[in-house]
């Protein structure tokens, strides 16, 4: 490729080459005919240039003779060549003066994640009070730091302050994470100030959910207004959408939150009798925690509202966990002899429901077989308080008060007894 852009080079300018003369005095006297016509073109406006150059010259000549006048003229000069440099510096110069501002506030971020906050708040407020060229890097340079501002006094509990600097960000032509940075600090600074009204306050949430739908600090805003203000359903839909957009971080501690409030919502039906949507909060639970066992305890706790003892029984049972034999103890108080022992072994595959085992049967005056039951309980689960209370139970349905009198009294001992 080279060599074919050098031939067509030497093509193009062999006609020139052939035209010029060989001699190479003749050559130059070519190349400067139209140099010499250029200067006879311009010189009326040369020679005008010199007379003032020589009118300048003897102005400043006496002026060199005299202190005074060399001092006056060495001044003048160094203004000139000062204006000249600024005018042909100018870009450059505005140029350095954003950089050393973007500079400054990287310094003061710095300082900041280096948990430095007073130094980093000097810093931050030098940069929102900087009204010079801002870089083209980041042109939001004054209205990032003056947010910086408001957080960081939001931090330390001064609201007022932190309302202040929010207010003095300007929002035309905020970049989109500026402008939700802006929308979080605003709905925090607002609520924490509690002068708003609420309905004003949820209305303002709601526009920056809709604007920035993923945002879980709004999401917590909205969810917090509505416990606020009792709205429990609204709340959970929040609270659903902030375990869905929630960092990794803190997914784990959203996702517990969601299955308390579901929990709460679905003994909040109960009391109020209503069961068919104490049924579908436990659906829901299914969904919310599928490790877990609130699910299996409030679809119990449905059937234990119905009257569906057997139901019930089942549910608790399959929670596998001590919370569910809690609740079956508790039915089978209510309710002694609604389930049969084979049934009650069969519903929950415990240890534990051994002790409630022995309790039925000694209830139902088959002593031999519920002293049997409760030796194995004791054997197995070991000298708990929770073992030893029921234990004493059984002792006084078998009609043995002293040994039960006695267990309580260890029972109670080992409950008083500190922890080494």
């Amino acid at each position: 490729m080279a060599k074919l852009g050098e031939t067509i080079r030497r093509g193009m300018f062999a006609p020139v080459r052939a035209l010029l003369p060989k001699n190479p005095w003749l050559r130059v006297l070519v190349y400067a005919l139209p140099v010499l016509l250029l200067l006879a073109l311009f010189g009326p406006a040369l020679d005008l240039v010199l007379k003032v150059f020589d009118l300048v010259l003897r102005v400043l000549e006496p002026m060199l003779h005299t202190t005074v006048g060399r001092v006056l003229v060495v001044l003048g000069l160094t203004a000139l060549v000062v204006l000249v440099a600024s005018l042909l510096l100018r870009r450059r110069l505005r140029e350095w003066r954003a950089e050393a501002a973007l500079g400054r506030h990287l310094r003061a971020t710095a300082k900041l994640v280096g948990r430095d906050r007073r130094s980093a708040r000097d810093a931050f407020r030098r940069v929102a009070q900087y009204r010079g060229p801002a870089p083209s890097r980041y042109p939001a340079l004054a209205q990032d730091a003056t947010l910086k501002l408001a957080r960081l006094a939001l931090a330390e509990g001064e609201v007022d302050a932190a309302l202040g600097w929010i207010t003095k960000v300007i929002e035309p032509g905020l970049p989109k994470e500026l402008e939700r940075s802006l929308l979080q600090l605003r709905l925090e600074a607002l609520r924490r100030q509690g002068q708003v009204l609420p309905a004003t306050l949820r209305r303002e949430a709601e526009a920056a959910a809709q604007r920035f739908r993923g945002d879980v600090a709004v999401l917590r805003t909205l969810r917090d207004l509505c416990e606020a203000e009792d709205a429990h359903d609204e709340a959970l839909q929040w609270q659903a959408r902030v375990v869905e957009n929630a960092p990794p971080v803190d997914a784990g501690a959203e996702r517990q939150r969601h299955v308390d409030m579901l929990v709460a919502a679905g003994e909040r039906a109960l009391r109020e009798g209503d069961h068919d949507r104490a049924r579908k909060l436990s659906k829901q639970l299914r969904v919310a925690d599928q490790d877990g066992t609130s699910s299996a305890i409030l679809t119990g706790d449905v059937h234990r509202a119905l009257g569906e003892h057997r139901k019930a029984v089942r549910a608790y049972g399959s929670a596998a966990s001590p919370l569910g034999l809690d609740r079956i103890a508790e039915l089978l108080s209510e309710h002694p002899g609604a389930v049969d022992t084979r049934e009650l072994l069969a519903s929950c595959p415990m240890q534990g429901v051994l002790l409630l085992v022995a309790r039925e049967l000694a209830r139902g005056g088959e002593h031999a077989r519920a002293e049997r039951a409760a030796r194995l309980a004791a054997d197995a689960l070991g000298p708990t308080p929770t073992v030893c209370a029921v234990l004493a139970e059984v002792l006084e349905l078998l009609g043995d008060e002293r040994r039960a009198l006695l267990l309580r009294e260890q029972t109670l001992a080992r409950l008083l007894t500190p922890a080494p």
